[in-house]
């Protein structure tokens, strides 16, 4: 591999025409206000583990993103336009219900360059070749499950730039490695969006989305009915004929993956079988047997889902589910939730599981305006940077 110049360099050389390059499937708006600063006199620093402490000259003009949670975060902070690719575009598909809602987001995932190999590797030249301002992937995530290697992680900031991200979305892997220098807390929703927000000068859209999010739980967790009075839950889908059902109870409570079952007091019915993930036959589900079934990564296939529901229906084992005999089988949101996801999935979830509290959930992008649980208009505003402060 041919010896790389600087990320300060490579920012000056060719960081805006990266960015320029995914004009035409990104969406941002064109208006600038004291919050969205795209020069700067002094270097600025940003603090996330693992990396520690992370000086930037100017603002960034580029990153690149694993899956689909930072996204969301730059589709808050209006820096759509700065995705130079992602790892996996995969879970922007699901986001893409949600954007649709929204007059300011916009984006196709189809044209979204990915990075992964066939067999999960990155593909490390090209990486390299675009030179992000910013890698928002763990680099841990990258050692565990790609060729990286410490060497490679400590290569690639010398040359490039540095990652700015931590792996949080749910429980890390055993053997989980610790570059650089030892074990590392996991990082709330908040606190990333707060770090990005300052990554990109943005800090007052960042505490304005989360201010919307914040008011949407709380107002949600205000009107929960007793715990005894909820409905158990099963989250999972069905592949070849096996039923793969995740636990939630046990994600650790800093982890955002699963943060609005949490939020919404679920009651896990699948953790007394098994932690993580546990594999059942139509027998294991039966004796499981919850009140709502919740289908993970629903978004990407609402039809495949009602398809399964009549399926189920039709058949003389799967008809003996609450679940389907309710009618309580519901399309799932997607772990890579940023605050806007979050905001619509909390949203989505209270009314599947509350529908006598929060009105019957009737399918995405369906929600009455009288019955919705927050202002679209407002999130609009905070992309715009309207109304902050």
């Amino acid at each position: 591999m041919e010896e790389q110049l600087n990320r300060r360099q490579l920012l000056t050389a060719g960081g805006a025409g990266l960015a320029g390059a995914l004009a035409g499937c990104l969406s941002s708006t064109d208006g600038a206000s004291d919050d969205d600063p795209r020069e700067t006199d002094e270097a600025y620093t940003v603090s996330m583990e693992p990396m520690g402490d992370i000086e930037f000259a100017t603002v960034p003009e580029t990153f690149v993103g694993r899956f689909g949670f930072v996204v969301d975060i730059a589709a808050a902070l209006d820096e759509l336009d700065a995705l130079a690719a992602m790892y996996s575009n995969y879970s922007v598909f699901g986001h893409t219900h949600f954007y649709d809602e929204l007059e300011t987001i916009s984006i196709d995932p189809a044209e979204i360059e990915e990075l992964h190999t066939d067999d999960w590797d990155i593909r490390l030249e090209r990486l390299y070749d675009l030179a992000p301002d910013f890698t928002a992937i763990d680099p841990n995530y990258l050692i565990h499950y790609t060729q990286f290697d410490e060497d490679e992680v400590d290569r690639f900031v010398g040359r490039v730039g540095p990652f700015l991200h931590n792996e949080s979305q749910s429980e890390r892997a055993d053997g989980w490695p610790t570059w650089p220098d030892g074990d590392y807390p996991y990082l709330t929703l908040s606190e990333f969006t707060r770090s990005y927000g300052e990554a990109f000068r943005k800090t007052e859209r960042a505490e304005a989305i989360l201010e919307l999010n914040r008011e949407v739980r709380e107002t949600v967790r205000d009107r929960l009915p007793p715990e005894s009075e909820r409905p158990t839950v099963a989250v999972g889908s069905l592949h070849d004929g096996t039923w793969h059902l995740d636990t939630f109870a046990d994600a650790p409570q800093r982890t955002y993956g699963e943060m609005h079952y949490r939020e919404l007091g679920a009651r896990d019915a699948v953790a007394e079988h098994g932690s993580g993930r546990v594999q059942a036959e139509m027998e294991l589900l039966l004796e499981i047997d919850p009140d709502v079934f919740v289908w993970r990564h629903g978004l990407f296939d609402p039809d495949g889902v009602a398809e399964t529901l009549e399926e189920l229906e039709d058949d003389t084992l799967g008809s003996q589910l609450s679940c389907v005999d309710s009618g309580r089988f519901y399309v799932g949101g997607s772990p890579d939730q940023g605050p806007i996801v979050n905001t619509f999935q909390t949203e989505m979830l209270a009314k599947q599981l509350y529908p006598d509290e929060f009105g019957d959930y009737p399918g995405l992008g369906d929600v009455p305006t009288d019955e919705q649980l927050f202002d679209r208009d407002r999130i609009d505003e905070i992309v715009r940077g309207e109304g902050l402060g």
